[in-house]
């Protein structure tokens, strides 16, 4: 049987729950009386919340001519509510000397406040074993921001930052712990459930060393490439040093792997048609390009290489216009370029082109023809232009020394 708790969820979005029926309060999420329930259950191991805190953070910036009489109005409209979705008769509320309370009658389990005391015991805790029970607890509740549709008000702003600094430290020291002690398996899942959440702050390292520890390099890849799209669709920035560091050991490790001379061919076989030049990711032409400096140093070959950047004219530029620009130097660069030429995405504006077996004489030649494509693609060449610097790889290792 369904114990009679009114189960209150606050981490990852705003939701009720009694005898396991879900309610719903209000349709309007942000609405006043909702508002004044959560600050009522943030507050209920708190011992409540003074009148005068609960109007500041209803109408302190709001306009009300009568604040006090407008929260008590707010308060007689929640009661209703509650009443309305199915909770026993209560008075819900308890005002005395200032202060409201949540109504004891009725057991309320919050999220939030869970998490909270499971941080403040974590962190009296001497035991390294009792500490791992906690943090493995406080990651499981923690579900996401800390009620993400009011993120506007400042109450919720402040409580936000401190639940995600918290779930940040407890979440590290977890995966830190798990790889020590090679559970990689709970290690993926702390991990993939923390980049679901924050999928813009590298828990896709622990996520793709869970991975690697279970020799399982080809989901670490795929979970790079995702990575590296996502970063590059939503931020316009390459991957981190760290994520760059993995990439490179799975790579070493997927080669060490490689079996019969069957897949070996597989592998190597190009998925697509080969039409114009070859685009590789950013790892990659770091490494192309380092064998060709040495056979540049070994025979003299002739190698040069291009940087294209956008330039636009004009002060602001949205990120999605920014991607549908770099979109089209792609384009440019791939039809304008020989098939045994390479090239790679830097970051949203900028492309490097390896030019292979070319003249510098001919390397204006080449940068018309891109210029000239893109202006064609894109058809405003009076606010979007593309510059060029060329150097060749002898240059380029003397800059290095």
């Amino acid at each position: 049987m369904e114990k009679n708790v009114l189960k209150v969820r606050m981490l990852g979005t705003f939701s009720l729950e009694y005898k396991g029926k879900e309610l719903v309060l209000d349709r309007n999420k942000a609405s006043k009386t909702t508002q004044l329930f959560q600050l009522l259950m943030f507050h209920t191991e708190d011992g409540g919340i003074s009148k005068a805190a609960m109007i500041d953070a209803l109408y302190g910036r709001v306009e009300v001519e009568n604040k006090n009489g407008s929260l008590n109005n707010t308060i007689f409209r929640l009661r209703k509510q509650l009443k309305d979705i199915g909770l026993p008769d209560s008075k819900y509320i308890n005002i005395q000397s200032g202060m409201c309370r949540w109504d004891g009658n009725i057991e309320v389990q919050v999220d939030v406040n869970e998490f909270r005391k499971l941080i403040e015991k974590e962190k009296k805790e001497k035991r390294e074993e009792d500490k791992l029970h906690l943090w493995m607890q406080a990651w499981k509740i923690y579900k996401g921001e800390f009620l993400p549709d009011m993120i506007g008000e400042q109450w919720v702003a402040v409580e936000n930052v401190r639940c995600r600094d918290e779930y940040f430290r407890v979440t590290e020291e977890l995966c830190r712990w798990l790889k020590g002690h090679e559970r990689y398996e709970d290690l993926h899942k702390v991990a993939h459930r923390a980049a679901e959440i924050y999928p813009f702050d590298e828990w896709q390292v622990w996520e793709i060393d869970s991975l690697i520890g279970m020799s399982r390099y080809k989901e670490g890849l795929e979970v790079y490439q995702n990575t590296e799209k996502l970063l590059f669709d939503e931020m316009g920035v390459a991957p981190s040093e760290r994520l760059l560091k993995r990439f490179k050991l799975m790579g070493e490790r997927t080669s060490q792997a490689a079996g019969a001379l069957s897949d070996i061919k597989e592998r190597l076989r190009e998925k697509e048609a080969a039409v114009g030049a070859y685009f590789c990711p950013f790892p990659s032409f770091v490494d192309i390009y380092h064998v060709f400096s040495r056979m540049v140093e070994r025979s003299g070959l002739s190698v040069f290489v291009m940087l294209c950047t956008l330039d636009y004219k004009v002060d602001h530029v949205s990120e999605e216009k920014e991607r549908e620009k770099s979109e089209l130097l792609r384009q440019a660069i791939q039809s304008s370029i020989r098939k045994g030429d390479f090239y790679t995405r830097y970051n949203v504006r900028q492309y490097i082109v390896m030019l292979i077996e070319i003249s510098q004489e001919n390397c204006p030649i080449v940068s018309k023809r891109i210029a000239k494509k893109f202006n064609k693609l894109s058809g405003d060449r009076k606010f979007t232009q593309v510059d060029f610097y060329v150097a060749s790889i002898g240059e380029m290792c003397e800059m290095e020394v």
